[in-house]
C-alpha cells in the first residue's frame, strides 16, 4: 500500500506542493510562509480524497484564506493573546455555520496567526496561494457520482456550541498552565470534524492516537537530528507520516500538519510536543466518542 502511494501521481503532486512551500520559506527567509495544514490538505485531497473536503472545492480555498486574513487582522486589537484566540475561534465557527462550511482546517488557519502573533499578511497570502492550488486539485479529482447524493445533514447548533466551549476551555488550560504544547491546531480541526460525525466509536481512537503521537515523536526527532533544516525536516517528516498512516491503515490527513509543526514554533520542536499531542488528542477524542455514544 505504501509503495502504491509513493508511485502514484496524486502523492507526487501533493508532495511537490509541500516541498514548494518549504523551498519558498527558505528562499525568501520567511518562515511565516509555512502553514503546516497545507500538507494535510494536500494529502487529504489528492491522496486520500476525503469526501467532505472535495464535495465543495471552493471552500478549500476561501475558508482557510479568509480565516487567515481575519486571524492576522485581529492582532491589531489591544487584547491578550487568549482573548484574541477565543474571539477568532468564535468568529470562525459562526461563519462556518452561516456559510455551511464542513472544512475543519479553517480553524487552524485562523488561529495560527493569532497564536504566533503575526502582524503582516505573509502567512495569509501564502495560505491563499497554496489553498488555491489545492482547490484546483480538488476540482480535478472530484467525481460527483461517488459523492453522497441528496441533501447532507449539516452540523447541529448544540453540537457546535458544546465542542466550541470544550476547545475554548482547552486553549484556556494551555495558556493558564503555560503549556503551549497543548495547543495543537491540526488536532483541533480533527476533533471539530469527528465531534459532528454521525458515529465515532471508541475503537477508532487507538489507531488515530497512535498515528498522531508517533508522528509527533519522530517529527521532533528528525527536527533535532537535522538541526532544524526546514526543507529536509519537512521532506522526511511527510514520508514518515505517510508510512504511519499506511502501517496503521488509518488515513489521518491532519497528521501531516502535525509533522511540520516543529518547524514554526519553539515549543512544538521540544520533546514536550509529543506529550502534548498525546494528551490533547486522547482527551478530546474520548470526549467526542463519549458524546456521540450519548447522543446515539
Amino acid at each position: 500500500m505504501i509503495w502504491h502511494n509513493l508511485k502514484s501521481k496524486s502523492f507526487f503532486s501533493a508532495y511537490i506542493l509541500v516541498i514548494l512551500m518549504l523551498v519558498v520559506a527558505v528562499v525568501t527567509g520567511q518562515k511565516d510562509v509555512l502553514f503546516p495544514e497545507i500538507a494535510g490538505m494536500a494529502m487529504g485531497v489528492m491522496v486520500f480524497s476525503v469526501p467532505n473536503w472535495i464535495k465543495k472545492p471552493v471552500h478549500l480555498w476561501l475558508s482557510p484564506t479568509l480565516a487567515a486574513f481575519m486571524g492576522t487582522s485581529l492582532n491589531v486589537l489591544s487584547l491578550t493573546p487568549l482573548l484574541k484566540i477565543w474571539l477568532g475561534f468564535v468568529i470562525i465557527v459562526i461563519l462556518m455555520h452561516i456559510f455551511r462550511v464542513n472544512f475543519g482546517p479553517t480553524i487552524p488557519a485562523g488561529l495560527l496567526p493569532i497564536f504566533l502573533g503575526l502582524h503582516d499578511y505573509v502567512f495569509a497570502i501564502s495560505t491563499g496561494i497554496f489553498t488555491f492550488v489545492i482547490m484546483l486539485a480538488a476540482f480535478k479529482v472530484r467525481n460527483p457520482e461517488k459523492l453522497p447524493n441528496g441533501p447532507a445533514n449539516f452540523r447541529k447548533k448544540t453540537d457546535t456550541i458544546i465542542i466550541g466551549i470544550v476547545l475554548c476551555l482547552w486553549i484556556w488550560l494551555a495558556f493558564t498552565t503555560r503549556l503551549e504544547v497543548l495547543v495543537v491546531p491540526p488536532v483541533f480541526a480533527l476533533i471539530f470534524e469527528i465531534f459532528h460525525s454521525e458515529k465515532f466509536p471508541w475503537k477508532l481512537i487507538p489507531s488515530r492516537l497512535a498515528v498522531l503521537t508517533i508522528t509527533a515523536i519522530l517529527s521532533v526527532g528528525v527536527y533535532h537530528m537535522l538541526d532544524g533544516s526546514i526543507i529536509w525536516v519537512g521532506v522526511i517528516n511527510v514520508l514518515i507520516t505517510l508510512f504511519l498512516c499506511n502501517f496503521f491503515k488509518t488515513p489521518v490527513p491532519v497528521a501531516f500538519g502535525v509533522s511540520l509543526m516543529p518547524l514554526i514554533y519553539p515549543a512544538w520542536g521540544s520533546w514536550g510536543f509529543p506529550i502534548g499531542v498525546f494528551i490533547t488528542t486522547g482527551f478530546l477524542m474520548c470526549i467526542s466518542a463519549a458524546y456521540r455514544q450519548f447522543r446515539n
